[in-house]
This record gives structure tokens, C-alpha cells and sequence, in this order.
């Protein structure tokens, strides 16, 4: 069983973890020997130099800290709030009450955090300050997953503590200079043994696979010994830019800050989603871990992940046309929590019923995306859509796209939108009427246009003044045109039903028509009458009544004429572009 620090039994374990703060106070006393160390690799941030301005142009500094989130403590005095009642830091009870802080501890001022994602590792960046001087100091930054409660009001208060959130110790002796800083993690499963000091779960500690990241037995990731973190104290009086009150003068040993590399420390391990929410600031009434909690600074919201967003979004043009669109995420699948599909290695978007916004159907949205590169790739086009763009918003501009892949480079914090766009190839059909006598073109003829059945909008057309009406705004597919009606004087030559198949993008108004065509003829139409009566004299009649004509086409009719013995009328004769000989006989008595 591992040793627990200030424990009643002595395992090795626990003399191991003595010797371990024996040294580190060694370290900390000779800390300001020790010259200060380059940024961590990978960032910018000046977090070994004791100081809140940048030094070197081109890095950051507290003065512009990315990400930066400011917790101001209440006035020193008797109204600031402390832990009382023996708070200690494995109490997720805690007790907060008002000036109960030693005046011989330390009286905490405010703090800041602050966060990036740079060079594929996730960087926390801590600092606090305080009003008074101590040969020593030992602060707490705790960093919850979850919002806390109000601890600016007295009383009994349970910390919302959940399994991976983080505490960064902040140990320094006199003179200043380069702390210890040390990782811990809440723990709620598996062995007491990991807890750094306390005998029972919940508590802080690291679990046995922490151990490699410093090497160290000792239920605490050591991050100044691994190389993990930097920080340091101001040895000599600086300034404090930012507001509110600034600029301030911040005497020696008032100013203490901190760079952790979090992902080189265990605490965004590849492939899993980590947010913390919530930061706050406590300092130790002695530097044993296990010593009361006093002073504290309430807890500020922070965004620490990991992780990122992604949006797939699949637009018609026209908008809303109920049309399925098939999507692969290859190489790295898109994770986390998505819409449409929760492991979408394929998904399907639909633009439906969408005009000037998007809707669930038509948006494959994914929250909790780890950090990395993915590519999503849109499918064939169906029938009738052609691809037009795919548009994506990267923050950072890391994205990029190549016909219809998009590469997507996520980052921590950041939401990645790609827009697909295909147009619906819509086509036309323009009908010509002609005479077949003399191919003029003819208007005032009527035809129908159905699709499946189904008469399309605006059905029935009718010829213009040149003989021809043009649809377009047509879906591909197959059409049947049939016409309806000839104009006066004509008749239809065919009024059978045609089928035509649109698959040309085309439109009425195009320059250079390349949509369908179909034609049609209709034939003239000619009247034929014969009538008879007799001369006045009285003796002439028919010998055959009624009269009759041959060859013909139409409708006969023998309605009479008046002031005429007989009449026989033939209407509707075709006249076609060949002579036709018609023939009527009239019979009458000799």
C-alpha cells in the first residue's frame, strides 16, 4: 500500500514522497540560482519571466494573454471571504466564511488564467497576486469541469467536483524566482493508494499511469521536474496593466505566474474530449498539502478543451429542394457527438423545405471533436444537381478544400462550418406549331405537360404569335406533352401523347436554346356547300336527295338552307400541301 503524506504508518512509499518535498523545498529555496528557462516549447507565452508585459516581440504576456479570464477577490478585511472550520483542499464541503484570514498568510488579491492551442498541445496559463509579503507561499489553482457555487456569500458550500479536474500547485520559498509546480487530479474510482494525502476517495491525487509521465511514485505529477510547466516570482516590483484599477505597482514576491503544457502532462490524452469550465485561486496555510485552506479567490468561468465543433452543411440552389446528398468522412472519422449520425463514417443531408435557413436535416453537427485533421467528401451528384462549391469558416484558416473534399483542421474551442453547395440543373421544352400546308407557324394551339401523370404548373401552354411556348424551370426526368387543342381553321395532325426526357440545364431565355424541342403540324381547314331549288319555273327538282360528296373530311351535314330546295354541307376539310380532288353529285330529274 502507498504511503500517504503525514500518515501514521512509514512505507517506503511515503518516505520516498518525504524526501520528494524535502527536495522540493531544496529547489524552491534555491530557486532564484537557477536562470530562468525559454518559453515551453511551442508557445509564446512568457510565463518564466515574473512579469505581466511582453519582452519580446511577437510572444504574448499577461497584458495580452490569450483567452484571458480576470477573478478580482473581495477588499482585504473584515468582509473577505476565506475557507474556515479547518477546510482542507480534499473538502469538497467547504465552509466559506468572512475575515478569517491570518494576517501572517497569505491575503490574495486576484488571478488570472488564461488558455491556447498552439504547435498540437493545449497551454494553461495561471498567475495570482496578493497584497502582503511572506517569506513563503503555497497556492492552489483549482480547475473544475463544472461551475461552482456562489462562494462570494457565507456559509456551508459543496464544490461541484467531478472525475478529472485539476489542481496546480503553486509552491516558492524566499528570494522568488522559478516555483514548483505540481499536477493533481480528482479522483472518485480505484485505490486510496493514489490519493496524494488524504486516506480515502473522493480525493486529489494521480493514478499509477500518471507516474510515467515524470517518473515519480508519488501520487503527483511533478510538472517543473518533467519539464511539463515554467513559472516564476517577481523578485523586484512590477506592473500590472489590466483593469480594472490599473495600472498597478506590484511590490517583490506579490506576483507569481505559471505555463503548463496540459497535454504533455496527461490532461488531453489523444482521442479523448476534456472541457474544463471553472478556475479558482486558494492559498495553504503552510506548504504541507494537507494544511487548512484559507484565503481564496471565487471561481471565474474559463473554456479549456481539447476538443472542437464541425458543421456540415448541404444547400440547394434554388434553396429547399428535397433532394438526398451522401457524405464520407474518411482518415480520421468525425467523432464526438453529431446529429445525424454519432460515428459518421456516411451520413445524408437534405436541403427540404429550407429557404433562408438551415435546418436538422439538412446540418450534420458534431460537438466534442478532437483536435485533428479530418476530411469529409461529398458523393456522386444525383440526377438533375450538379456540384457548385463547398465554402468553409475556420478561424485560424487551417481548413482547406479541393473539389468536393474538404481537409478540416480542428482546434480546441474552435467551430469549423463547411458549406456544400449543388445546383439543381433544371431544363425547358419548347413545343413549335406548324401548319403542314405552308409550315408557318401557327398560335392559339394548346398542349399539356405532365410528369408523372401529373400536370405541371401552368398546364395547359398555348402558342404565341410565332407558333411557339416555351416551359422551363423543369426537374430532369421524362415529360409527356400532348396538345389539346388546335387553333381556329386547323386541325390536329397528332394528338397522340409524346414523351420527352429532360436532361439538359437549359432555360427559356438562354442566348443559344439547348434545351428539349418538340414539334407538332396542324392542317388547314376548308368549308364545302352545295345547294339547289329550282329556277322559278317550277318543273325542276332532284332526282336524288340529299346530295353528296366524296373524298372527304369533316362533318356532313343536310341541314337545310332557307330559300333553297336542298342543301349539303361538308366543314372541317383538310387541306394538306397536295391537291386533293372532292366530288359532289347533284342528281336532277330531266
Amino acid at each position: 500500500m502507498a504511503g500517504r503524506f503525514l500518515g501514521a504508518s512509514g512505507s517506503s512509499r511515503r518516505r520516498r514522497r518525504l524526501a520528494l518535498l524535502l527536495f522540493a523545498g531544496l529547489v524552491a529555496v534555491a530557486a532564484v540560482a537557477i536562470p530562468s528557462l525559454a518559453n515551453l516549447p511551442g508557445s509564446t507565452f512568457e510565463g518564466n519571466d515574473g512579469n505581466l508585459v511582453v519582452n519580446t516581440p511577437g510572444n504574448t504576456d499577461w497584458a495580452n494573454a490569450p483567452n484571458r479570464v480576470a477573478g478580482v477577490d473581495l477588499a482585504s478585511g473584515g468582509t473577505d471571504n476565506a475557507f474556515g472550520q479547518g477546510t482542507k483542499e480534499d473538502d469538497a464541503n467547504v465552509s466559506v466564511v468572512t475575515g478569517s484570514i491570518p494576517p501572517q498568510k497569505s491575503d490574495l488579491t486576484r488571478f488570472y488564467a488564461g488558455s491556447e492551442f498552439a504547435s498540437n498541445n493545449n497551454y494553461l496559463y495561471l498567475a495570482w497576486e496578493r497584497s502582503n509579503v511572506l517569506g513563503s507561499a503555497n497556492m492552489d489553482f483549482e480547475i473544475n469541469k463544472l461551475a461552482q457555487p456562489n462562494l462570494t456569500t457565507t456559509g456551508q458550500k459543496t464544490l461541484n467536483r467531478s472525475p478529472g479536474d485539476l489542481l496546480v500547485t503553486f509552491d516558492f520559498t524566499n528570494g522568488g524566482g522559478n516555483p514548483v509546480l505540481g499536477l493533481l487530479k480528482w479522483l472518485t474510482t480505484g485505490s486510496a493508494d493514489n490519493c496524494f494525502s488524504a486516506n480515502a476517495l473522493p480525493c486529489w491525487g494521480a493514478n499509477p499511469t500518471d507516474d510515467a509521465l515524470d517518473g515519480q511514485d508519488d501520487e503527483r505529477i511533478d510538472l517543473s521536474a518533467a519539464g511539463f510547466a515554467e513559472g516564476a516570482v517577481n523578485a523586484v516590483s512590477v506592473t500590472d496593466p489590466i483593469p480594472p484599477n490599473a495600472p498597478r505597482t506590484l511590490p517583490a514576491l506579490t506576483f507569481g505566474e505559471a505555463a503548463i503544457n496540459l497535454t504533455a502532462a496527461g490532461v488531453f490524452p489523444p482521442g479523448t474530449c476534456t472541457s474544463l469550465g471553472s478556475a479558482f485561486l486558494k492559498s495553504r496555510s503552510s506548504a504541507a498539502f494537507p494544511a487548512e485552506v484559507k484565503d481564496f479567490v471565487a471561481p471565474q468561468p474559463v473554456n479549456i478543451s481539447n476538443c472542437g465543433q464541425v458543421k456540415i452543411i448541404k444547400r440547394t440552389s434554388p434553396r429547399g429542394v428535397n433532394q438526398n446528398f451522401d457524405f464520407t468522412s474518411a482518415n480520421s472519422v468525425l467523432s464526438g457527438t453529431c446529429t445525424t449520425d454519432t460515428t459518421p463514417a456516411a451520413f445524408t443531408l437534405n436541403d427540404n423545405g429550407n429557404t433562408n435557413s438551415d435546418s436538422s436535416a439538412n446540418t450534420e453537427s458534431c460537438t466534442g471533436v478532437p483536435a485533428g485533421t479530418y476530411t469529409v467528401t461529398e458523393g456522386a451528384n444525383p440526377t438533375g444537381f450538379a456540384f457548385v462549391s463547398v465554402t468553409c469558416t475556420d478561424p485560424d484558416s487551417g481548413t482547406t478544400t479541393a473539389g468536393k473534399v474538404a481537409t478540416i483542421d480542428v482546434d480546441p474551442n474552435e467551430l469549423v462550418t463547411c458549406v456544400y453547395v449543388n445546383q439543381q440543373q433544371l431544363g425547358a421544352i419548347k413545343i413549335t406549331k406548324t401548319s403542314s400546308k405552308s409550315a408557318t407557324g401557327l398560335s392559339g394551339a394548346t398542349f399539356s405537360i405532365t410528369k408523372n401523370a401529373l400536370p405541371i404548373s401552368g398546364s395547359p401552354f398555348t402558342t404565341g404569335a410565332n407558333g411557339t411556348v416555351c416551359v422551363d424551370g423543369l426537374t430532369f426526368g421524362d415529360y409527356v406533352v400532348t396538345e389539346t387543342a388546335a387553333p381556329t381553321g386547323y386541325a390536329i395532325d397528332d394528338g397522340t401523347a409524346h414523351t420527352v426526357t429532360v436532361d439538359n440545364n437549359a432555360a427559356c431565355s438562354d442566348a443559344t436554346y439547348i434545351g428539349e424541342s418538340s414539334s407538332f403540324t396542324d392542317t388547314p381547314l376548308a368549308d364545302i356547300q352545295v345547294r339547289f331549288r329550282d329556277g322559278g319555273s317550277g318543273e325542276t327538282a332532284l332526282a336524288e336527295s340529299p346530295m353528296t360528296c366524296t373524298n372527304t373530311t369533316g362533318t356532313s351535314s343536310d341541314a337545310d338552307t332557307t330559300g333553297w330546295d336542298d342543301t349539303h354541307t361538308v366543314t372541317g376539310v383538310k387541306v394538306g400541301s397536295t391537291q386533293v380532288d372532292i366530288t359532289c353529285t347533284i342528281k336532277i330529274d330531266p
